[in-house]
């Protein structure tokens, strides 16, 4: 009897992948539960819809390019070989070589669309100098200890954080330039914020993300987030 194989899960990559995505969305939800405190500030700042978001679909089969078409790499090839750079970039960090690699917003969307886990909850754009990133996320995908017991794990959140950084910026310096969450800005400064029933910070996770591939400093620059290792 033949029986339909299951295609291997796309390996995760760190910040990039469902790790980070999601804690930046439980994070961000948990500041608006100090911020709000009641049931009903909350739901004032989540969604009962998704908000549409920009999919690099990962397909299941190649796709053959019509005619008159350029032919593209697929999301799970793209995602595959923009891993393979990072992971160059690690090596080169252990081995304390000055190195560096570019990623553009469709690398940065490929790996989000390569995970099942974080495919279709967010998306990420560059323009010139400045990032942002849009996230429409089911609390049910989210593990808060607030969620069930306030009933909303039908409810949506809907944000967009954007993000300058110029020369030179690292885990430690990064900030975000605007937040907002279903429409309402929250304050920019969350990353430093302590996160209620955890004690740490975003950027705790921030450093941690960007010590595990070596990255010690970096810019966004024309349509691109940038990233360094010292050579130290």
């Amino acid at each position: 009897m033949n029986t339909r194989a299951e295609p291997p899960e796309n390996r995760g990559m760190g910040c990039f992948g469902k790790g980070c995505l999601i804690l930046i969305a439980s994070g961000i939800l948990l500041v608006v539960g100090g911020i709000g405190g009641t049931y009903w500030s909350l739901r004032h700042y989540l969604s009962d819809k998704p908000a549409p978001i920009p999919e690099a679909t990962a397909p299941t089969a190649t796709t053959a390019a019509t005619p008159g078409e350029t032919s593209v790499a697929a999301p799970t090839e793209k995602s595959a070989e923009v891993r393979e750079r990072l992971d160059t970039l690690k090596k080169a960090a252990r081995a304390h070589e000055r190195t560096g690699v570019e990623l553009t917003a469709a690398d940065i969307n490929a790996l989000i669309a390569a995970n099942r886990k974080s495919r279709g909850t967010a998306s990420v754009g560059i323009d010139g100098n400045v990032a942002q990133a849009q996230f429409s996320i089911p609390l049910q995908k989210l593990d808060v200890p607030f969620r069930n017991a306030l009933g909303l794990g039908d409810r949506y959140l809907n944000a967009t954080v954007t993000i300058v950084a110029p020369p030179g910026t690292n885990a430690s310096s990064v900030q975000l330039s605007e937040v907002t969450l279903n429409g309402h800005t929250i304050p920019a400064g969350l990353l430093d914020w302590q996160l209620p029933g955890v004690g740490k910070s975003l950027r705790t996770y921030v450093i941690k993300y960007a010590n595990q591939y070596g990255v010690t400093d970096g810019e966004i620059r024309d349509g691109k987030v940038i990233l360094h290792t010292s050579g130290h």
